[in-house]
């Protein structure tokens, strides 16, 4: 039972080796596909959807005026 526990754990050992000598530019090539899809999400959400001829909200406070100055 030891035999054949250490001969899988070999086996599995040596695969996971061969994955990354052979295979490993895969996962390289989805993290940065997947930052550029991050990246374009985050470039679509700071621009805006107003025209900027529109021009620029701005907030104001109305102010009462005195009926004493009249």
């Amino acid at each position: 039972m030891f035999r054949f526990l250490s001969l899988t754990i070999l086996a599995w050992l040596i695969f996971r080796w061969l994955d990354r000598f052979f295979g490993g530019g895969n996962s390289s090539k989805n993290t940065s596909k997947t930052q550029q899809k991050k990246a374009a999400k985050a470039k679509a959400r700071s621009t805006s959807k107003v025209p900027k001829d529109v021009g620029e909200y701005v907030d104001y406070v109305e102010v009462k005026e005195n009926d004493e100055k009249k």
